[in-house]
């Protein structure tokens, strides 16, 4: 006995699931920017397909033909939101590959023109049909030699077909233009559902062209043709949510990456200063975590600028590249020893002392930068990367900075018990 795919509820409820969830992170933007053409389209794709997915399992269209008090009645409720779905398909890659003008315009009017008078097609040849007895799984063969019955299935075959086909075809041209990473993914995603929905339609041709022939190849109708209908809506789903989400998750992940790789940083600074205050009201997530490590980092920065030496990075730098350590690390590892030489020498209860800092003529003590390089850049300045490479000195090279530290503290006859 082969199995059947159009027997199983899981199916159908993993690709309504996924376009479910797809429809949902649109939802936001489609209640702030309606007149975007593009993210009407997309919500009209997303949701019909979803509501067909939700549809297509044995038990709701029985109760869709129950309700309605017409049998098969479910067959035209699906084949014509299947028809909106292929015409929402278009719809949206046309108007998201190509830029406002009276061409577009012109060409997605002229989708909605055939694509409508493919559903009242439709429904006219369902009214004209006969069609009384109910087949919840083989509805296309079982009436392939039915007048009128035969021609609705065959329109949203060749609605289904073309939709897909020229898809498939503007989608492949459109990716060599594509330069955004999340987008030619999704491109990718939408590409290969497309090229799924062809093998969809021509196995559904194919058993319903044995029964023209006499022949007994349903079995391509309920069982090999589901699964790349069901594939496909997945895959559409999949390639909304990664060009939508992607992006988003990207940059949590960043966030959370820098404010993970701060920690050392942080830590040092709340031996000097107490950590920001946690911002109060609905604002939350990785983005406030973050600034608020960085206001305590910063904090801490200034409240050490008066004790940080140009002249003390600049021998600890040269100290690490003798070492055997590269420029950018031989920074961070300087930074990091000025840092922890100057929090030090804040904790001595003596203002005057030897090795005081550098001052520049009329500025007093000389501004803090993390980059021995380039030190006359102000706090604002000081940006994550640089930042980081500090804090990656104190977790990874903490030996030779624990060692160069001493060595400093020493040299400038810091005596805080260290």
């Amino acid at each position: 006995m082969r199995w059947d795919p159009c027997g199983s509820f899981a199916a159908y409820a993993v690709p309504a699931a996924l376009l479910a969830v797809a429809f949902l992170i649109k939802l936001p933007l489609l209640r702030r920017a309606w007149q975007d053409p593009i993210l009407r389209a997309t919500a009209l794709l997303l949701a019909i397909g979803t509501v067909v997915f939700a549809s297509l399992p044995p038990a709701n269209l029985h109760r869709i033909n129950r309700i309605t008090g017409i049998p098969n009645f479910a067959g035209l409720w699906v084949y014509s939101l299947l028809t909106v779905y292929c015409g929402a398909c278009l719809w949206l890659i046309i108007t998201w590959r190509e830029p406002p003008s009276a061409v577009r315009r012109r060409r997605t009017r002229t989708v909605w023109l055939v694509y409508g008078a493919i559903i009242l097609g439709l429904w006219t040849t369902f009214l004209l049909g006969d069609h009384h007895v109910e087949r919840l799984r083989d509805l296309d063969t079982y009436y392939a030699d039915t007048p009128w019955m035969r021609e609705f299935t065959l329109l949203y075959l060749v609605a289904h077909l073309a939709s897909a086909l020229v898809a498939a075809g503007i989608l492949w041209a459109w990716f060599k233009e594509v330069e955004d990473t999340w987008l030619r993914r999704a491109v990718v995603f939408l590409r290969v559902a497309y090229a799924l929905g062809l093998v969809f339609g021509i196995v559904k041709l194919v058993a319903i062209g044995a029964r023209f022939d006499g022949r007994d190849w349903d079995w391509l109708s309920t069982c090999a043709a589901p699964p790349f209908a069901i594939a496909e809506a997945g895959l559409v789903a999949v390639g909304f949510i990664a060009g939508q989400a992607g992006p988003v998750v990207e940059e949590r992940r960043r966030l959370v990456r820098t404010h993970r790789r701060l920690r050392p940083l942080w830590q040092v600074m709340l031996t000097v200063t107490p950590p920001a205050a946690p911002a109060t009201g609905r604002v939350s997530g990785a983005a406030l975590r973050l600034e608020l490590r960085r206001a305590t980092i910063n904090d801490g920065l200034l409240r050490l600028s008066p004790h940080l030496s140009r002249s003390r990075r600049d021998r600890t730098h040269r100290a690490a590249t003798a070492a055997g350590h590269p420029d950018t690390a031989a920074r961070g590892i300087a930074a990091a020893v000025d840092i922890l030489t100057a929090a030090e020498a804040l904790r001595l209860p003596v203002p005057e002392r030897p090795g005081a800092p550098d001052t520049v003529p009329g500025l007093g003590p000389h501004p803090v930068s993390v980059d021995p390089v380039a030190p006359a850049r102000g706090l604002a300045d000081v940006s994550d990367g640089e930042l980081e490479c500090i804090a990656h000195a104190l977790r990874v090279h903490s030996s030779i900075v624990d060692t160069l530290r001493r060595e400093a503290v020493a040299a400038e006859g810091l005596t805080t018990g260290a």
